[in-house]
């Protein structure tokens, strides 16, 4: 089994919780896909595909009102139909979260913590300023300067936030 644990904040839209799915898993959106959530379906509406009738930039996490062990699914490549059991684990009340954060990680030898502060951000505002034509594929330079920075940075100076890797 292969599992993820993230913290993300409360204005995460679906869109970015896609996104970040496809980042974690090392995908490059090239299937459908849906969330599944409260009895209703949520995706990116592609031409040719699946359509939703509300837009998953708009739609943020914050707007479920999830508890604590609530769940969703996320269904990706509907041949073969890659079900990911999406699990609200906790919540905090924290307002100044704005970044995903892996709950577990590791790095290897090399880049600062400062450095990879730096390509987080950028990363950050990708998403962020992604609208409903972003691709993945737009987003995807700055997944790699992250994790080049991310794979040379001393394990001892990781500040953890991080969207890809063996744990996360």
């Amino acid at each position: 089994m292969v599992s993820r644990r993230l913290r993300i904040s409360a204005d995460t839209s679906l869109a970015a919780l896609h996104y970040i799915i496809q980042i974690v898993q090392g995908w490059g959106d090239d299937h459908l896909h849906k969330f599944h959530i409260h009895g209703k379906d949520y995706g990116i509406s592609y031409e040719g595909g699946t359509s939703f009738p509300d837009n998953p930039f708009w739609v943020v996490i914050d707007d479920f009102a999830f508890d604590t062990g609530d769940r969703f699914t996320y269904e990706y490549n509907f041949f073969e139909h890659w079900l990911h059991d999406i699990r609200v684990e906790a919540i905090h009340e924290d307002s100044t979260l704005k970044t995903p954060f892996c709950m577990s990680g590791h790095g290897m030898p090399g880049a600062t913590a400062v450095d990879e502060y730096d390509k987080t951000l950028a990363f950050l505002e990708a998403i962020i300023n992604a609208d409903d034509t972003a691709t993945v594929g737009d987003i995807r330079p700055f997944i790699d300067d992250l994790d080049a920075v991310r794979k040379n940075q001393p394990a001892a100076e990781q500040t953890r936030p991080c969207l890809s890797g063996a744990g996360a």
